[in-house]
Formats: structure tokens, C-alpha cells, sequence
């Protein structure tokens, strides 16, 4: 957030209203005599006394003490005028509190109407519980500040001259701003002019005016830190940020990038919460892009002058109680500008445009959702695919007991409109979109619940209109086709066999529990007229094979322990290792190609009557420690087909994981391989923090992405340095390079903070 600078900087100041109090109605300890008429009750002590210079004039000399609870006030020399309400104190002036402290030659106070100045006058405050002690180093968050003068103006105002303030406490600050004026409104902002940003005492920027919010709620209107980098493409770069609170529900910020070699862009984001289950987001960017030369060899490419923009929604409103809207916008105009400036990974490599947005409502026992999904994907610069449901209406019924009976009755509709085309440059190629209607009523009855065996059946009618079909060539022509079937299912698992035994009186564990769980499935469907007319689109589990049998068998090893109790508390019963084998036999071959239970199943594939051997393996050894690993391999002898591995261990602030995906379906296509990691480690009690992140095309032997980010906290200020490497998709002549080097550099000063780029410098988290 902007400026996340703590009110406590000046909280000294609030103690200044103290005086009023401790001068004029704090109760005196036992004495001796009543002091003078006119004087107010104050802490005696024989270190200093009192003189009356006037019957409105008095005078306290020597070690002077006025303390009210935890607050304190010393000083050489205290004079009281009763009649004008005014306290003036002199000589090595000390004011405490619990925050901290305040100090000045010489003070003038109005104990009436609580208003006064110090006079060369110096502090130091703790900014108090909120500030983020990361930011300091983790050591205490301190603010010191001078002034020739402070003074007191307001309730809550007040004005130095002359002044400044750090977060740095050394005697020659790492850094420190100075001003000619500031004026404070405390819990709102600060106003400074004349202001000099200085770093080990030399001047770096210069600012006429300034302006630093200070609410405490953490949200202030303010300019943010800018942020810089460099790189291959945009040349360097400064980010700048302006934040807007509009109210404790809104916010805005404004985004300016300028590149010295690329071009310029602006933005803004805007984020609302109007309620628990009402919120969103809303981001907009365009960018100028400059005509620039690149030389790669003895190659040289231009890149061209082009105007971009970027749009983004997130959001989700409660209408009424059972109404809720969602929409969802991911949209760029030029899906090269996307991939080229965009700094992380997932951005970079994002080429889909997606528009979202529906509505959807469920009351008791019934629901209901009228949606509108759009969704392109680029191949290339010039050629996208288009495809969703525009619009989409469903409605259906949730299981209901029929009759107290357990029978369980439910049912669903859908009506979509299904766009599927290809287009280039904007203009269709192809288009094989059209209108489906579904229905599809289920009947479900669970025959047996006992703990060692569960077997539940169903049966379910479905019936679906297409506005177009396929003839015997597959050719799709507008002739409307309707299709019906019966699916009957039986899915049983057990008998479960279980064995309970007691773990070594030395481990951390109390008892292990090991369970074999052996699971069948059948599925029956009827036979359908034509079925081979039934168009295909993206969704290709629509089609449905006529009077195929499906018999899935598999076997499940499952492995638990109950941790010891520890400190009163009951002991954790977790998995502890998972593994899975799993395979489904087809009556008719057609059917391996169309079953979403595998991976690897699709359109081409060897027909066959066993589907994929499916092996999931998951094992966490710890609380903080996990694996997972799930293989595909056919039986008809293309071997191994799919592959995912992945791993994390998370220990306190360091964590490390890593991913593997291995995938090659059909022996005429190549295999894809793809290696991915990252790791967080911190140093010195999390003053030094350091990340990398990579993606590793193995197949292509190309290092797609890589990151590397390191931040060190001082006790007042830190610094930051990300070094990336993304080399790009070469899927259009357009790139002017091969690949992209990133370094960006960021500072924060302690309680001011920092922020990221639109694009995503240091992983889009910096705010």
C-alpha cells in the first residue's frame, strides 16, 4: 500500500496534550503544606522548588519532575501564568512516554486550549505493533525526528519547521527526508514542501511538495516507491504508482511505465469489497509501443510502432441470498505485446483471451445458472480458435429421498449455444458451432453401507438435440440429430481389509493403521440409433459409444498413523502413503478413446479393449513434507503415455518444490517433457530472503523461464534484485529477439514500502 508510513512518527506530539492534564489536575502526592494558591497540584520533590514571582506567575526551579502515569516531563526550569493558561519550560527539556521520547531546548504550552511549540526539538518513537517488522530488519520499528520547531496547532495538526525525520537511528542515517515546513494531521497525511531525500547524508532527489498519507488502517492516498529496471527489449525501465483510498471499501491504483528503448504505458486497477460475499477487481493497461532496431548476429529486426491494451475482471456480487454474479475478463489485443513485456511465467506464456460472466442461484432443492463462456486460443499471431457456450442455461434438481424409501431422485437440463471455429486474422476458416439440448433425469440407489463394503447403483436417462450432425463421412451439416440412452452404473468398494498395530515406544508415532481397499465399477449403455452422427466438439466425453460395456478394477493401499499427543492436545491421524492402481476393460474398442478417467485417452489413439494402466502414488512423510506422482502406461504396447511428479517441503520460511510432466500419447507424436521448480530461502532471521524459479522444456532442451530475487532488510531500509531469463515462443517471425534478460531493482524505507510494475517486476507481489 502507498506509503504505509505509522501516525507514530509523530506520536510524541499526542503526549504534548498531556501537559494540560499533568499541569493542571493531576493529584498531588502527600506534602507537607498545600502548594500556593493558583499552582496546580503537581509531584514535589526536593530536587527542585517552587518560587511565586506573581499572584499569576510561578516558577519552578532545579531538576524539574511532572509525571502523570506513565507519562513524564523533566526539564531545568518550569513557569505557570494562571491567569493566561500558558506553561513555558526551559533547559534540556525532556518529554516520555510509553512510545518514546521527545526533546527541545525550550517549550511554550496553552494548558487550556492544548496548543504549543517546541523548540529545537528532537525524538524518537516506536511506530508501534502494526509496522511491519520485516521491513526493519526484525529489529525494533523506531522513528526519529527533529525540528527547529514543533508545534502544536490543532487537536490532531501540527506543524515542524525546518526539519525531518528517519527511520535509521545511526548517527549518520542511511537515509533521511528534510523539509523546510511539514504539516501533519495525524491518522491522515502529511503535507512536507521543500522536501531533500538524503542517503548517508547525501542529497539524492529533490521534491518541492510532498505528500505522505498515514492512516491506520494501512490504506493512504500516495504516491508509491518507484521501482527500475533493465532489460534486453524495453531498454530501462521506471515504474511509478499512485494509490487511492476512496473509503475503506475502495481503492484505485495508477500505474505509469516508461521504457527508454520500447515505448510507454498506463494503467489503473480498481478492487471493491461491498460486502462478505460481494467483491471484485477490475485492471486496465495500454501500452505505446516504440519502433526500435534489434541486432541478434548479423540479424537485425525492427519492432514495429503498435498500440496494446490489457483488460482483466474479477468479481462476485450476492444479488439475494440464493442469487449470486460472477464474471471473469482476460483480455489483450495483441497476444505479442502479451508474451513479450509480461514478467511472469504464467502471463508471459498466457495466449487466451476468456470473457466470463453469468448468474446463478440455487433455492432449497432447486438451481439454476444462465452463463456466457468465450473463450480464444492463439496458435500463432494471425490464426486463434474460438470456442465456450454463448450463452449457456442450466437448471436441475438436487437428490431428494423419494418417500422415506433410499431411492435418491435428481435431475439436470442445459441449453448452450456452442461456438467452435477457426479463424485467421480475424476472418472464420471453419465453423462448426451450434445448439444443444440436454436432459438428463438420475435415479440413484446406495444398496449397501456396511464399513468393510459399499455399493451404490444408479441409473440415468439422458436425452440431447443437436442443431447439427455428422454424415457417414464426417462432414457436420445443418441437419438436427436427437440422441437417448440409458446409463446404468454399480460402483462397489471392498471388502476393505484393515489391520490396526501399536508403533515402537521411541517413535513419534502412537499407532500405524494399513487398509486394502479393492474397488469395481460397471457402467452399461444402451445402444443409440446413429451415434456416429453425434458432432464433436471441444468437449469430447459429449460422445458416447452405443452399447459399450465398461468394467473398472482396481486397488487401493493406504497406509495412516496417529501421531502421540503432545501438550494436552489429541495426536493427528493423517495418510501417510497412498497408492492406487487402477484399469478399465471396454466391451467395444471404440470406447478406450472416449473414457476422461485417463489422461491419456483421445481421438487417435490405438484402438483397444484395456485402457491405460493408471498407477497414483502419494506419500507425505510429514506435515511439511509431500509427493505425488501419477503414471499412464497402455498395455497395447506404446508404453508409457503420461507422467506427473511432483513434490514440496515447507520449513518455517524455507520451502522448496518442484514438478514433472511427461507426455507423449500417440508413438508418431513427439514426447513433451517439462521440468519445473522453485525454492524460498531466508537468512539472518528473515532479513535476507532469496527465490528462484525455473521451467525446463527437456524435449526442446530449451530453459523457458528462470528467476532469481533477493531482498535484504536493514533496521531501517532494504533492497531488492531480481534477475530474469524468458526465452521466447518462437510461434511467429514477430519476436525481435530469441530471448529476454530482466534485472529489476527495488528500495523500501522502513514504514514507506514498495510496489510492483503492471507487468509483474518481482513476481506481482511487491505492495
Amino acid at each position: 500500500m502507498a506509503f504505509r508510513f505509522r501516525t507514530l512518527l509523530f506520536s510524541c506530539l499526542l503526549s504534548v496534550a498531556a501537559l494540560a492534564p499533568v499541569a493542571a489536575q493531576e493529584p498531588a502526592v502527600p506534602a507537607p503544606a498545600a502548594p500556593p494558591p493558583g499552582v496546580p497540584e503537581m509531584m514535589t520533590s526536593s530536587q527542585w522548588r517552587i518560587e511565586r514571582i506573581s499572584s499569576n506567575h510561578l516558577r519552578l526551579i532545579g531538576q524539574v519532575e511532572v509525571s502523570r502515569g506513565p507519562v513524564k516531563f523533566f526539564a531545568d526550569e518550569v513557569e505557570i501564568f494562571t491567569d493566561t493558561n500558558r506553561l513555558v519550560a526551559s533547559g534540556n527539556v525532556v518529554f516520555v512516554n510509553p512510545e518514546g521520547r521527545i526533546s527541545a531546548e525550550r517549550v511554550e504550552f496553552d494548558t487550556k486550549d492544548q496548543v504549543g511549540t517546541f523548540y529545537q526539538a528532537s525524538g524518537i518513537m516506536s511506530m508501534g505493533p502494526e509496522a511491519e517488522r520485516v521491513q526493519f530488519g526484525n529489529q525494533d520499528p523506531d522513528v526519529y525526528f527533529y525540528g527547529d520547531t514543533v508545534a502544536k496547532v490543532g487537536p490532531k495538526k501540527y506543524k515542524i519547521t525546518r526539519g525531518g525525520f528517519t527511520t535509521c537511528v545511526q548517527p549518520t542515517p542511511r537515509w533521511e527526508l528534510s523539509s523546510g515546513t511539514v504539516t501533519l494531521n495525524l491518522d491522515d497525511y502529511a503535507l512536507l514542501t521543500n522536501t531533500v531525500l538524503r542517503v548517508k547524508g547525501v542529497p539524492v532527489f529533490y521534491l518541492p511538495i510532498g505528500y505522505y498519507p498515514m492512516q491506520e488502517d494501512q490504506r493512504s492516498t500516495g504516491f508509491l516507491l518507484p521501482t527500475y529496471g533493465t532489460s534486453t527489449l524495453g531498454g530501462q525501465r521506471i515504474s511509478n504508482a499512485f494509490f487511492w483510498a476512496i473509503n475503506r471499501s475502495q481503492d484505485a491504483t495508477f500505474f505509469h511505465d516508461w521504457y527508454t528503448r520500447s515505448g510507454t504505458g498506463y494503467g489503473t486497477e480498481y478492487r471493491y469489497v461491498a460486502g462478505a460475499q460481494s467483491e471484485g477487481s477490475m485492471r486496465l493497461y495500454r501500452f505505446s509501443q516504440s519502433a526500435a532496431e534489434f541486432r541478434d548476429g548479423d540479424t537485425t529486426t525492427t519492432l514495429p510502432e503498435s498500440q496494446s491494451f490489457e483488460v482483466r475482471v474479477n468479481g462476485v456480487h450476492a444479488i439475494t441470498r440464493g442469487l449470486r454474479a460472477r464474471a471473469r475478463v482476460d483480455y489483450f489485443s495483441d497476444v505479442i505485446s502479451q508474451q513479450l513485456y509480461h514478467q511472469n511465467l504464467y502471463d508471459a506464456s498466457r495466449r487466451m483471451r476468456v470473457i466470463q460472466t453469468g448468474v446463478t442461484g440455487a433455492w432449497g432443492l432447486y438451481n439454476a445458472a444462465a452463463t456466457y463462456d468465450r473463450n480464444e486460443v492463439f496458435n500463432s499471431e494471425r490464426s486463434s480458435f474460438i470456442y465456450g457456450s454463448t450463452p449457456r442455461l442450466n437448471g436441475g434438481i438436487a437428490p431428494t429421498r423419494l418417500f422415506g424409501s433410499p431411492v435418491y431422485v435428481s435431475a439436470t437440463s442445459e441449453f448452450a449455444n456452442m461456438p467452435y471455429r477457426q479463424e485467421l486474422d480475424g476472418v472464420p476458416l471453419r465453423d462448426t458451432g451450434l445448439m444443444r439440448f440436454d436432459l438428463a433425469p438420475l435415479v440413484r440407489v446406495p444398496v449397501s453401507r456396511w464399513t468393510f463394503l459399499t455399493l451404490n447403483t444408479s441409473a440415468a436417462y439422458r436425452l440431447t438435440r443437436y442443431s447439427e450432425s455428422l454424415t457417414e463421412r464426417g462432414v457436420q451439416v445443418p441437419e438436427p440429430f436427437t440422441r437417448s440412452f440409458f446409463d446404468l452404473r454399480a460402483d462397489a468398494v471392498g471388502p476393505v481389509f484393515t489391520k490396526i498395530w501399536d508403533a515402537a515406544a521411541t517413535s513419534r508415532a502412537e499407532r500405524y493403521k494399513h487398509v486394502i481397499e479393492p474397488l469395481f465399477g460397471f457402467q452399461q449403455i444402451t445402444p443409440v440409433d446413429d451415434y456416429q452422427r453425434t458432432p464433436i466438439l471441444s468437449n469430447a466425453n459429449d460422445f458416447i459409444v452405443s452399447g459399450v460395456s465398461r468394467l473398472t478394477y482396481g486397488l487401493t493401499n493406504r497406509l495412516l498413523r496417529r501421531d502421540r499427543p503432545r501438550e494436552g492436545a489429541s495426536g493427528n491421524a493423517r495418510e501417510l502413503l497412498s497408492i492406487s492402481l487402477q484399469q478399465t476393460y471396454y466391451s467395444e474398442r471404440e470406447a478406450s478413446q472416449y473414457d476422461p478417467t485417463y489422461v491419456s485417452t483421445t481421438q487417435g489413439r490405438r484402438l483397444t479393449d484395456l485402457s491405460p494402466v493408471a498407477l497414483t502414488v502419494r506419500y507425505s512423510p510429514t506435515l511439511s513434507t509431500s509427493a505425488t506422482m501419477r503414471m499412464e502406461h497402455d498395455v497395447s504396447g506404446e508404453g508409457l503415455q503420461s507422467l506427473t511428479a511432483s513434490g514440496s517441503v515447507y520449513m518455517g520460511t524455507q520451502s522448496a518444490s518442484a514438478s514433472l510432466s511427461r507426455r507423449r500419447i500417440l508413438s508418431s507424436s513427439p514426447t513433451e517433457t517439462v521440468l519445473s521448480g522453485s525454492t524460498n530461502l531466508s537468512f539472518l532471521d528473515t532479513r535476507v530472503r532469496t527465490s528462484y524459479t525455473m521451467t525446463w522444456d527437456i524435449a526442446r532442451s530449451t530453459l523457458v523461464n528462470q528467476m532469481l530475487t533477493a531482498t535484504y532488510f536493514a533496521q531501517c531500509c532494504g533492497f531488492g534484485v531480481e534477475f530474469q531469463n524468458y526465452n521466447y515462443p518462437q510461434i511467429s517471425s514477430s519476436y525481435p529477439l530469441p530471448a529476454d534478460r530482466r534485472i529489476n531493482f527495488s528500495f523500501t524505507l522502513a514504514g514507506l514500502g514498495t510496489f510492483s510494475n503492471f507487468f509483474g517486476a518481482f513476481g506481482g507481489t511487491q505492495r
